[in-house]
């Protein structure tokens, strides 16, 4: 690392900790905050440049989908997603260790602790009393709660890509996404939807699913409220709640969604994302 990538990447955090400090949380549809320019320009342009090529990546090309899962210096993510990190050049790892642990973890992770808190301890009260109910809960939702945001994923999705309005899955407290458009691909189709339920996800549904659970499974009508740009170096997270029910869809051909998705989780480092 060269005095030059040290003092860019110190800049960041405090770049970082400033929007963040600034960010006002927005009550409907369901708890979110959206940060534009979170990062200082440098940054975000190194990490958009250092974004890996598809063929790292895991791939289920008929679903439009790239998925590659970091593997920071240390942390062995219990995940095939991750296999190609390795393959990364030791230039583009730094940057994406550097933004994982050192922005994600220890700066965005403790302001969406702090943005989010009511919804985060309704939701460990939640498991605590189903605990005390006598209701198994996975293994890795077993007290003491202690969120932390997880390494995370850089996803690529294309044309015909579809995901139903739905709430994360049960140990994820918090969501953040980060877009990263590729060239022209700037543009509000590709951003997130958020809709406004009929009725939240009770925590029975939440609990016997446990991982991401859909309004329309459960017969819940939802109306898209609100469309997110995707606008490079925009934060949206939101609390993962009952009625936290977003999505997206692509319908333009030619076209490539890049964001980098993690979450303020209840999960360790080894387990499975």
């Amino acid at each position: 690392m060269t005095a030059g990538d040290r003092d860019l990447f110190v800049g960041a955090a405090a770049h970082v900790d400033a929007r963040l400090t600034a960010a006002t949380r927005i009550e409907e549809p369901f708890p979110h905050v959206r940060v534009d320019r979170l990062m200082p320009d440098d940054l975000y342009e190194r990490l958009a440049g250092s974004w890996p090529a598809d063929e790292v990546f895991w791939s289920e090309r008929p679903e439009q989908r790239l998925d590659l899962v970091p593997k920071p210096p240390g942390l062995r993510p219990a995940d095939s997603r991750a296999d190609g990190y390795d393959r990364l050049p030791p230039s583009v790892r730094e940057v994406w260790d550097f933004f994982v642990l050192e922005i994600n973890r220890r700066v965005i992770g403790p302001h969406l602790e702090r943005l989010f808190a009511a919804e985060i301890g309704a939701r460990v009260v939640m498991l605590a009393d189903s605990q005390r109910q006598g209701i198994e809960l996975p293994p890795y939702l077993q007290p003491p709660f202690r969120p932390q945001m997880n390494v995370g994923r850089l996803m690529g999705r294309g044309y015909g890509y579809r995901l139903r309005p739905h709430v994360d899955a049960l140990a994820y407290l918090v969501t953040a996404l980060h877009y990263f458009p590729r060239g022209d691909d700037e543009a509000g189709a590709l951003g997130t939807t958020l809709y406004k339920a009929e009725r939240e996800l009770n925590p029975a549904d939440l609990l016997a699913r446990g991982k991401t659970a859909y309004f329309d499974d459960a017969g819940i009508t939802v109306e898209p409220v609100a469309q997110i740009p995707f606008v490079g170096n925009t934060l949206l997270a939101f609390a993962n709640t009952g009625r936290s029910a977003h999505g997206m869809r692509i319908t333009t051909k030619g076209v490539w969604r890049r964001a980098y998705q993690s979450h303020l989780s209840l999960k360790g480092d080894h387990h499975h994302l």
